[in-house]
């Protein structure tokens, strides 16, 4: 691989509308488009993009919900997967899915240039409003999925998680365990400046902070991808050392940012010992991880 070999990430600040699933459609089907006509081989949508992650907090979403969700194999992503086929690109795109038994998940598939679905990962951790085992809808996955993926650069390790699932330490670490490079993140939620203010569910802004700390713990590159309307944007990518290599407004945009492909291998590597990943004790730590004492 040359040192100056990159790839070409899209990132498609969707303008969503809640429950209105066939003008979300048409709109990422823009974005996506677009984000091809950038030069992207790589596209990220938000979460759940297409019901414009409807639910959540609204008073009728356990009705009004199933009727905005589909199968792997359904009409709306049978036509996303075409047109990825048709624009010779890939894509992280993520949805409210309709399980076989009925379950229902919150899902990203990354769709190769073919127009195949590579992998399906549906989000592990759901916070208690989503989950199924509380009070929510969606049931947890319970498996996390990298792959090889090729670009005109060079091979990357591609894997993926949603939202909340980067408040989760072994989420990332699980990733870099399979040994990922880029890691996708859809997400929907309001952001806020890093100035240690709190929105009214008392969560902390923190939402770049904890990526960063994930990105350079595991020496990955991770592209958080955003709602603009209902939510307020603000989409990014984080590099393996921590650092921001780029921030998008609150607006619907859609941007292509080129990365290096050999800067991950190249830490990865680390012949010094220099990076903390190689100096890990897992059998060491297993006697204090894993037990359900640790739930409340």
């Amino acid at each position: 691989m040359e040192e100056s070999a990159v790839v070409k990430i899209g990132l498609c600040q969707t303008a969503t509308v809640e429950w209105d699933v066939e003008g979300n459609f048409r709109r990422v089907l823009e974005d996506i488009t677009t984000a091809a006509g950038q030069g992207a081989e790589l596209i990220i949508t938000p979460e759940c993009v297409l019901n414009g992650y409807a639910g959540p907090g609204l008073s009728d979403w356990k009705t009004r919900f199933p009727a905005t969700t589909e199968p792997l194999q359904g009409d709306y992503l049978s036509q996303v997967c075409e047109r990825v086929k048709s624009l010779q690109v890939e894509v992280v795109f993520g949805f409210a899915e309709c399980g076989e038994s009925g379950t229902f998940h919150n899902t990203a598939v990354l769709i190769d240039r073919n127009g195949a679905i590579v992998w399906a990962y549906r989000k592990m951790h759901c916070r208690p409003f989503e989950s199924a085992e509380h009070d929510g809808l969606f049931t947890p996955g319970d498996r996390f999925f990298v792959s090889d993926q090729t670009y005109s650069g060079g091979n990357l390790r591609v894997g993926a998680m949603i939202c909340f699932d980067r408040e989760i330490v072994e989420s990332v670490r699980c990733l870099r365990g399979l040994n990922a490079e880029f890691i996708a993140c859809p997400l929907a939620t309001n952001t806020y400046p890093l100035t240690g203010a709190s929105n009214s569910h008392g969560q902390k802004a923190d939402n770049e902070l904890i990526t960063r700390a994930r990105a350079a713990e595991n020496e990955v590159f991770i592209a958080v991808v955003n709602h603009a309307g209902r939510f307020n944007g603000g989409s990014y990518i984080v590099g393996p050392l921590g650092e921001t290599i780029c921030q998008m407004g609150s607006g619907p945009e859609v941007r292509t940012v080129a990365l290096p492909l050999g800067v991950t291998r190249s830490l990865h590597h680390d012949p010094l010992g220099w990076m903390a990943w190689g100096h890990r004790r897992p059998s060491d730590y297993a006697p204090y991880l894993g037990g359900s004492h640790e739930r409340h």
